[in-house]
């Protein structure tokens, strides 16, 4: 008898019911913050000076990446960003219009994306933020990429 009964709370123990009844229904991408309310728009200029052509990516979290586009020598790449004032945060929209965390903008050479490189400085703050922002990219004496914020 004592038997049955360790073996009944043993099985109590080891069932998920209660995990199910606190969980609820899976529900793909819940949690994802939507739209621009809330946020202000920082307008983000990327200006080529290298004499070569560029390529920028969005760094987004969870090890994603976003291709922002191809610059060529003097030309120039408009990408629109959005700052949440309240966590800092910095945000891409995608066409669902989902906000992307983005934790850093990368330019450099398309021939050598991961070596030939540079990070562009974003001001992921609490509180105000710039509307806008001009990055003029540029080769160092040494060879390296550098984008330099303007102004």
């Amino acid at each position: 008898m004592h038997g049955r009964r360790f073996f009944l709370a043993l099985l109590a123990g080891l069932t998920p019911f209660g995990a199910i009844a606190e969980s609820g229904p899976y529900l793909p991408y819940s949690g994802i913050a939507r739209g621009t309310e809330g946020t202000t728009p920082v307008a983000v200029t990327i200006r080529n000076d290298t004499g070569s052509p560029l390529t920028c990516q969005a760094a987004l979290a969870h090890w994603y990446s976003a291709d922002l586009g191809r610059l060529p020598p003097g030309g120039t790449l408009p990408v629109g960003l959005h700052h949440d004032p309240e966590n800092g945060e910095i945000s891409l929209l995608n066409d669902s219009a989902d906000r992307m965390p983005v934790e850093a903008i990368w330019c450099g050479s398309p021939q050598s994306p991961e070596t030939a490189r540079t990070r562009l400085t974003l001001p992921i703050r609490r509180g105000a933020a710039p509307a806008a922002l001009i990055f003029v990219c540029t080769v160092e004496p040494d060879g390296t990429i550098a984008c330099g914020q303007e102004g």
